[in-house]
């Protein structure tokens, strides 16, 4: 037993306290893009921060979200109320409850993760999301022009959560990325 406390201990002392966990099917057009906003995030190297592509890993994420300080999840979210393009933020209660995130592969098993994570006692702290309101869930391979040129605003919409928790750049780095240059 000595042997494998051993073992965990380094990987546990590397773990950030703070994740971004894109998920999505990109198999499904717009479903794919929190899988996108993932990458943008991860290209600005932001100090403390992990970026994990989770993709539709679902349960099998419960590894990475747990016994972190906060996670932030980066996802598609189904609205009544919102347009396809629309960037919507989800904080506190509202996020494991709007598991409105949508019917597909991960849906259930994210918000399994995080029960699971619960009820192990190693949940992250806080639990934000940031998404957006899909325009196209069609099986095809890449983002609809609508959603694509709305990343960067799930981008800047993400820097502005983790410049709340207080991430070194994250205020600076909204805007200014190379996706921006044609805004």
């Amino acid at each position: 037993m000595t042997g494998l406390t051993a073992t965990l201990t380094p990987y546990a002392e590397k773990r950030a306290e703070l994740l971004v966990l894109g998920v999505g099917n990109e198999l499904l057009t717009d479903e794919g893009l929190g899988v996108e906003a993932a990458r943008q995030l991860a290209a600005l190297r932001l100090p403390g921060v992990e970026v994990v592509d989770g993709a539709t890993l679902g349960l099998g994420l419960l590894p990475e979200i747990a016994d972190r300080g906060a996670l932030l999840l980066l996802d598609a979210i189904a609205s009544t109320d919102a347009q396809p393009g629309d960037v919507i933020t989800l904080t506190g209660d509202a996020v494991p409850r709007a598991r409105a995130l949508l019917t597909s592969a991960h849906e259930v098993g994210v918000a399994e993760a995080l029960a699971a994570a619960d009820l192990a006692g190693c949940a992250p702290g806080t639990v934000v999301a940031v998404g957006m309101v899909p325009e196209s869930l069609e099986t095809g391979f890449g983002l609809t022009d609508t959603v694509a040129a709305r990343i960067p605003a799930v981008v800047d919409a993400a820097l502005a959560v983790l410049a709340s928790w207080g991430v070194a750049g994250a205020a600076t780095a909204a805007g200014s990325g190379p996706e921006h240059a044609d805004a």
